[in-house]
């Protein structure tokens, strides 16, 4: 039996080695290039379809690696993307002090419209504990500018070191700050959308919803001006047990939810939605196994019991990140264009309809 166990294993590896070593000469003579390739998009188009873009789904995550990894779906957002001539950039303007930290802004606007244009904040992501206002949010900086808005990306304390809710108290700061220097940065202070994805898709909801309520926090913000929220795969229901459990929500609260679940629940964007909130763009994706699509499908079903206007694009077979790929850049583009022009149109988007 085992000699018989031993030579069927042999057959196999023999088998496994030539299919490997014959797709290797398959690709070798093939001359195409592998890995990650970068679309340009076709924005015109792209904005002037009635409709978002269609996408096939996904059965598995490994399906849309093999197909990232044979550019069978490719990127189109490079994180490296330089800024056009045109475009202004206001590199690190600090708004605070605190803590011996430094916190800065980076504010985009159009070199050749002196107009003070609705605002949009710009919250990175990194599951509150790491990432950067920096260059990783060029492109989606440049595509707002290119739709007629300025584009402030925010830089706050993180929670390595600084707890819930430190990050939001750092954006309340940020944000009147710009609205203090509106003039200057040609800014309309009465309308401000906020846009982040995953830990940043969260604040930026948050942000617009608890607006309007008593926290200390939130202090000082005028909830009138906020215009709406956009948030991709975002981080909204802390309660969830895969969100409570996970060690960066530990980290971000600084304490276990069996210890201490109030500011879990603070935290939580589901929990600041009343029927005075402005509208919210949700996009996620069925697959992402970084931040369960059930965040989003919850604060969408409070958002529909309160009567808030919401948009919620649920993306069927598609993981984390998947803005970054095609079709759904594109659909996703589509969608916050689509968005701004019914919540917080800016005067070039007015004079295209």
């Amino acid at each position: 039996m085992k000699q018989l166990c031993l030579a069927l294993i042999t057959i196999l590896a023999l088998s496994l080695s030539s299919c490997v070593q014959h797709q290797e000469k398959e690709l070798k003579d093939s001359k195409e290039t592998y890995g990650p390739r970068i679309n340009a998009i076709n924005y015109d188009s792209l904005y002037h379809l009635e409709e978002p873009p269609a996408y096939e789904p996904f059965p598995m995550y490994g399906a849309f690696l093999f197909g990232v990894a044979t550019q069978n779906v490719p990127m189109v957002y490079d994180t490296k993307l330089s800024l056009p001539e045109n475009i202004k950039k206001s590199t690190d303007v600090i708004y605070k002090e605190t803590d011996g930290l430094s916190l800065g802004l980076d504010i985009y606007s159009n070199k050749t419209d002196k107009s003070s244009n609705p605002l949009i904040l710009i919250i990175h992501g990194g599951y509150w504990k790491a990432g950067d206002k920096g260059e990783f949010y060029t492109q989606r900086a440049i595509e707002f500018v290119e739709m007629g808005y300025t584009v402030a990306s925010i830089n706050y304390r993180l929670s390595t070191n600084h707890k819930f809710p430190a990050n939001i108290e750092d954006l309340r700061d940020g944000l009147l700050f710009l609205i203090e220097h509106a003039e200057e940065y040609n800014i309309d202070p009465s309308q401000i959308m906020t846009y982040g994805i995953s830990a940043g898709g969260h604040l930026a909801a948050f942000m617009a919803l608890a607006a309007n309520s008593d926290r200390e926090y939130v202090k000082g913000l005028n909830s009138s001006s906020f215009k709406g929220a956009i948030s991709l795969y975002g981080i909204h229901d802390m309660s969830l047990t895969i969100q409570r459990e996970h060690p960066f929500t530990e980290l971000y609260i600084g304490t276990s939810y069996d210890l201490d679940t109030t500011n879990y629940i603070d935290a939580s964007t589901t929990q600041h939605v009343d029927q005075n909130d402005p509208p919210i763009l949700l996009i996620h994706g069925s697959l992402d196994g970084s931040v369960s699509v059930k965040n989003s499908d919850n604060l969408a079903q409070v958002l529909e019991s309160k009567k808030v206007p919401y948009v919620y694009d649920r993306i069927e077979g598609w993981p984390h990140v998947m803005d970054f790929f095609s079709p759904i850049g594109e659909r996703t583009l589509w969608q916050m264009h689509d968005f701004l022009q019914e919540y917080m149109p800016s005067e070039e988007l007015k004079n295209k309809e």
